[in-house]
């Protein structure tokens, strides 16, 4: 019995507890006007004003919400996409949203219908149902419309239409994380197969209505798109001069690369205060600190927060640093970090009274924007209701909305990012024609960088070399803090439009301690890999360079931290007894029978410890 239980502490090594929660160190704080210090370690703005204790307050009361969230918020709340949020709504929300007056419903089915949410033969079916009045036998679509690909594969794909609201209940749609082992069950139980068998596929009159709808309209756009008739018979009548109550003057339509500067303006203020990166003022080419409201916003969901090691009395004072979140944001491709906060944007909506109402409308506009043309415009009176026109107005506080006066009335002009949105979370293709799509839009966006009289602060293109130099052509100081997140600052050289560094142990250990994963690393490097290195077969990161990168990764988790209570035996017999108890608790770290020393886990130390005063009682004192 004895030799048991130190054949199984033999194999445990634990050494002292480490602290979990790490205090992450940032780059240097932004200098202010009158700011007495010339350095800091700190990144953020310090506010001598009640904004910051607002901003605090405001994060406060979101947490306190969140505690009180319910299944679905949460599950909502960790949706990595615009479809995925879709996918888990409840089918009745969804019939609801296909239900709204056009264009949205019709919009969104649509949207719904080329998305990666269904498979191939789930489209199919979906069309066919429409051109066939939509019903049809369960029977006649899976042994004649689907017979070549499977039984089960018909299954999945009569779940997925019916997981979207697309069909009516058939008693095979599961919820988001739920596994398909039921649909084997379903296609192999020959009394389940032949009730399945027997039932009407019947799509819900909600999709049918928009999908009919969407088939008989002949524009592309959702709305009305501003004509340039339109904008010269204002211009002849006289327009030109101020509207009514003082409005600003109408002006011509923002060009596409107005609107690429306008989204990058916006954007980049949020970045760049993230990473506490300040480039030269505005008048000479740099970016504005964002808003407060904006501010605000980065504390509530997570990407900033007071400075733990401040020591003023005032903790309004508290400077803002960079959270574990916030470096993670920094690292994701554009899209993800938009997504995010559309994400935290309608999160918090989840204690509105009228929450429901307004995130179909939020999600309707959404898709209707992913449906538009970049350059194309729209008048403010196609939002027929009041909540559009405010979601209108806190989009564009993104840099995905142009809002302006175009021909005496306001309108808004979708940019990029906006349509992206949507068309990225689309249906997806083969790896071979995602590579080909990556390709041809990097090399795009490289010859409109090379080619724009002023170089573009927005464009990266990364080439990692097998002696772990990083060169990256940008003009971006933002990008630069960047890559200096994970590369050796010292390795650090310039020159006019392009930077080296080097991925050194140490830089890629630093990154790990303020939470980048490994995987992330990669992905951003993969992300913005010069476009050249995508043609042909050569590789976006050398395979020496990954497997090192996930090499260090694996050095901190080669020993496992645990605060342990060390305890002296008498003697073998001692040791014997107290190691065999505490090894039946599963309490027991290390042993050492030279010794008869035992290394216990601290938070059964007290269990172990009244049973050495028994068993010390009843052998020593008898």
């Amino acid at each position: 019995m004895h030799q048991n239980w130190e054949q199984k502490i033999s194999s445990y090594f634990s050494c002292s507890q480490v602290q979990n929660v790490l205090v992450m160190p940032a780059p240097s704080k932004r200098k202010r006007a009158g700011d007495a210090s010339s350095t800091a370690s700190k990144v953020g703005r310090s506010s001598a004003d009640s904004s910051a204790s607002s901003a605090a307050n405001t994060a406060t009361q979101a947490a306190s919400e969140l505690t009180k969230i319910d299944p679905q918020e949460e599950l909502l709340s960790t949706s990595k996409s615009l479809f995925e949020y879709l996918e888990r709504l409840p089918p009745g929300t969804l019939r609801s949203i296909y239900n709204l007056p056009p264009p949205g419903g019709a919009t969104v089915a649509a949207a719904v219908l080329r998305s990666s949410s269904l498979t191939d033969i789930a489209r199919q079916c979906a069309l066919r149902l429409v051109a066939c009045g939509g019903k049809f036998k369960v029977g006649s679509i899976v042994e004649k419309w689907i017979q070549r690909h499977g039984q089960r594969d018909a299954l999945l794909a009569l779940r997925r239409l019916e997981s979207m609201g697309i069909l009516e209940p058939l008693g095979l749609a599961n919820r988001p994380g739920q596994g398909n082992d039921d649909i084997d069950d379903e296609a192999n139980d020959s009394e389940k197969r032949a009730k399945l068998m027997a039932k009407i596929a019947c799509l819900t009159p909600e999709f049918k209505g928009a999908m009919k709808l969407h088939l008989s309209t002949m524009s592309s756009s959702p709305w009305p798109t501003i004509a340039r008739e339109q904008i010269e018979e204002f211009k002849k009548s006289g327009g030109g001069a101020k509207s009514d109550g003082g409005e600003k003057e109408s002006r011509d339509p923002p060009a596409p690369y107005e609107l690429e500067l306008y989204t990058q303006s916006s954007w980049d203020s949020v970045l760049h205060f993230l990473v506490g990166s300040d480039e030269a003022g505005k008048d000479k080419g740099g970016v504005e600190e964002p808003p407060e409201v904006m501010i605000q916003f980065l504390t509530r969901i997570g990407l900033m927060q007071e400075d733990p090691d401040y020591n003023g009395a005032d903790r309004s004072r508290a400077p803002l640093v960079i959270t574990s979140k916030g470096y993670e944001f920094m690292l994701r491709d554009t899209n993800a970090q938009v997504w995010q906060f559309v994400l935290q944007y309608l999160n918090s909506l989840a204690h509105h009274n009228m929450k429901d109402a307004i995130r179909m409308e939020a999600l309707s506009f959404l898709i209707c924007l992913g449906s538009c043309r970049v350059g194309e415009g729209y008048f403010n009176s196609v939002l027929q209701s009041k909540s559009a026109r405010i979601l209108m107005k806190d989009l564009a506080r993104f840099g995905l909305l142009f809002v302006c006066r175009v021909a005496g009335k306001k309108a808004f002009y979708p940019t990029r990012v906006a349509v992206n949105l949507v068309a990225s979370n689309e249906k997806e293709g083969s790896r071979q024609t995602d590579a080909i799509g990556q390709s041809v839009a990097a090399t795009r966006s490289l010859e409109e960088s090379l080619s724009a009289p002023v170089p573009s602060r927005s464009h990266l293109a990364v080439v990692v070399q097998t002696n772990f130099q990083v060169v990256a052509y940008t003009t971006s100081k933002l990008h630069i803090s960047t890559l200096a997140l994970f590369c050796d600052v010292e390795s650090y050289r310039r020159l006019p439009n392009v930077i080296f560094f080097h991925i050194t142990r140490d830089s890629i250990r630093s990154a790990f301690r303020l939470g980048v994963k490994a995987d992330q690393i990669l992905r951003f490097l993969h992300v913005h890999a010069h476009p050249m290195l995508r043609n042909g077969d050569h590789q976006l990161v050398p395979s020496n360079v990954t497997d090192q990168i996930l090499l260090w990764d694996r050095e901190r988790r080669r020993v496992v931290m645990d605060e342990v209570w060390a305890h002296q035996c008498r003697d073998s017999s001692e040791f014997a007894a107290v190691g065999q108890y505490a090894s039946d608790l599963d309490a027991l770290a290390w042993g050492n029978a030279h010794t008869n020393k035992l290394y216990v886990h601290f938070g059964k130390s007290e269990m172990v410890y009244a049973y050495i005063r028994k068993w010390r009682t009843k052998h020593y004192n008898s």
